[in-house]
């Protein structure tokens, strides 16, 4: 029995340091990919700017809604946004591009819709006479076959 004790003792162990191990990865995995946005932050947010400056405009204009309705939410969102800011700087810069596939995709739509306009000129017709005067047709009378059968009946 004092075998049995120990070996679930053990697998409780190991599976804590697995954990532990798996853990550590994943959170060095995310200081990795967040020091690699905070190099490219600045790039992003100009990147975002060219591609569609409305995305930033708006996040600012939500920022600002949100500090006149909710100031302490508002306090919290603006102080995120600073600490996240690599974060926020590749969200935007997606959303960025998002928001321009969209409008794209949308004016397509609505040219398809509309269809194109094209120049034309209008043709004017010359008159012609209703009275169109054609001889009469004559339809060939089919001719009649003699049935043979006829005096069967």
């Amino acid at each position: 029995m004092k075998g049995q004790g120990f070996s679930i003792r053990l697998n409780g162990i190991i599976g804590f340091v697995v954990l532990v191990g798996v853990l550590a990865l994943l959170f060095f995995a995310a200081k990795g990919i967040f020091n690699l946005l905070a190099l490219a932050a600045p790039v992003l947010i100009v990147l975002a700017l060219i591609i569609n400056y409305k995305t930033i405009i708006n996040y600012f204009r939500f920022i600002l809604g949100l500090l006149h309705r909710n100031p302490l939410g508002g306090i919290i969102a603006i102080i995120l946004s600073v600490v996240g800011f690599p974060i926020l700087s590749g969200v935007l810069f997606g959303k960025a591009i998002l928001d321009r596939k969209v409008k794209r995709l949308q004016q397509a739509h609505e040219a398809n819709e509309k269809g194109e306009e094209v120049d034309y000129e209008e043709v004017i017709r010359p008159e012609r006479e209703d009275s169109l005067k054609l001889p009469n047709l004559e339809k060939p009378k089919p001719e009649v076959k003699e049935n043979p059968y006829k005096d069967l009946f």
